[in-house]
């Protein structure tokens, strides 16, 4: 299979190519600038595809059989608000064009907008509520079509190797402190990419704590 991935030159963007790799696939790198997408295997194709331009991720779906997204903002003051509905409108359209009918998204736990115990936890969410709010949106958006679909929800992000060490949690009250490490994160993203287990749900993928 040749995945897409967008966003690929992230942090969780490069070990979703890594895992995909690993898994015996071919991956499609959109980024910004592609040359800072750091795999030099022969199998990942690097691509120019901005979130804020259309024509760029539309084009750059071309070949692919499936999509990963891992579009995100971490500037908190990043008022680009519509990041995640911009860009996943110009997945969409990209898929329409090219006959992709598989995506798997990266949302977040805080799309849920649920406060939390601890001040300094919802003074975070608070902050970053138009973002989230976007992210919610944009988790009905790719749903609102007949596409092979599955919205996966991400905790706090953590280095960390791909054990396994993970469940998939559907409930939305999610508990504080919860985290999974990216590489866990990639390998679930791809290995969804296949099987379709969570097809057309919203969860989330969660780390086992210590």
């Amino acid at each position: 299979m040749k995945i897409a991935i967008v966003a690929a030159s992230g942090q969780t963007g490069t070990q979703l190519i890594e895992q995909a790799l690993a898994a015996g696939h071919e991956v499609i790198g959109l980024a910004r600038t592609p040359e800072n997408i750091k795999s030099n295997d022969p199998r990942v194709t690097k691509r120019h595809g901005d979130a804020f331009d259309e024509q760029s991720i539309v084009d750059g779906l071309e070949g692919a059989d499936a999509v990963i997204t891992s579009v995100g903002k971490r500037d908190l003051f990043d008022k680009r608000y519509k990041l995640s509905t911009i860009a996943h409108a110009a997945v969409l359209k990209g898929m329409a064009k090219h006959g992709i009918r598989r995506l798997v998204v990266i949302s977040s736990t805080g799309a849920a907008q649920i406060k939390r115990d601890g001040i300094r936890r919802n003074i975070y969410l608070f902050l970053r509520r138009k973002y989230y709010a976007d992210m919610y949106q944009m988790e009905l958006q790719v749903l609102d079509n007949d596409y092979d679909v599955t919205v996966v929800r991400a905790p706090f992000l953590v280095d960390g190797e791909a054990d396994g060490d993970y469940f998939v949690e559907e409930r939305e009250h999610y508990p504080v402190g919860i985290n999974i490490t990216r590489a866990n994160l990639a390998q679930f993203l791809v290995n969804e990419t296949m099987t379709k287990e969570w097809n057309r749900r919203v969860i989330a993928v969660v780390g086992n704590a210590d």
